[in-house]
C-alpha cells in the first residue's frame, strides 16, 4: 500500500454516520488502512479530528471514543504521524506566500513535504493541487 496523508475530512467522514456514501467510502479508505498499513497523518490532523468529530457533526461522539480512536492512531504500526516544528511554519508560510494557499493546509503542506510524503486524500482538492510536489487523491 502506497503511503498517504489521510486529511482530517476524511477521517472525520469514517466515523461520521450522518455523512451517507461519504462515510462508507472513507471507513473503507481507513479500514485498509487498519488492515494493510499506509496512513499518514499530521498531530494537526488529529487535533482537528477531535474537534470536528465531538463538537461539529451531526451525531458527535464521546470524547473518550474520540482519544480512543486517536490513542490508537498514534500506537500502530499501520500508521505515520508526523508533525510541525518552526521549520515547517516557516515553510508553510512560504506556501503561504509562493502560491496563495491557506495557511492551515499549507502547515499539512509543509509537514508533507519535509517527510517526503507526496499523496494526501482530501475532499479539498482545490486547497493542495496548487502545491508543489503534493498529488491529491479525491476519494468521492
Amino acid at each position: 500500500m502506497t503511503d498517504r496523508l489521510i486529511d482530517t475530512n476524511i477521517m472525520v467522514y469514517a466515523y461520521d454516520t450522518s455523512e451517507g456514501t461519504k462515510h462508507e467510502t472513507a471507513k473503507r479508505i481507513l479500514k485498509e488502512i487498519w488492515e494493510e498499513g499506509g496512513g499518514i497523518v499530521c498531530v494537526q490532523n488529529l487535533m482537528e479530528f477531535f474537534v470536528v468529530i465531538t463538537r461539529k457533526v451531526e451525531y458527535p461522539i464521546e470524547i473518550g471514543e474520540a482519544k480512543t480512536i486517536i490513542e490508537d492512531i498514534i500506537k500502530s504500526d499501520k500508521w505515520r504521524v508526523i508533525d510541525r516544528d518552526v521549520d515547517t511554519f516557516l515553510n508553510a508560510v512560504d506556501l503561504v506566500y509562493r502560491h496563495n494557499a491557506h495557511f492551515w493546509d499549507s502547515v499539512i503542506a509543509a509537514c508533507m513535504q519535509e517527510n517526503e510524503v507526496t499523496d494526501i486524500v482530501t475532499e479539498n482538492k482545490a486547497d493542495f493541487e496548487n502545491i508543489p510536489d503534493i498529488n491529491v487523491i479525491f476519494p468521492f
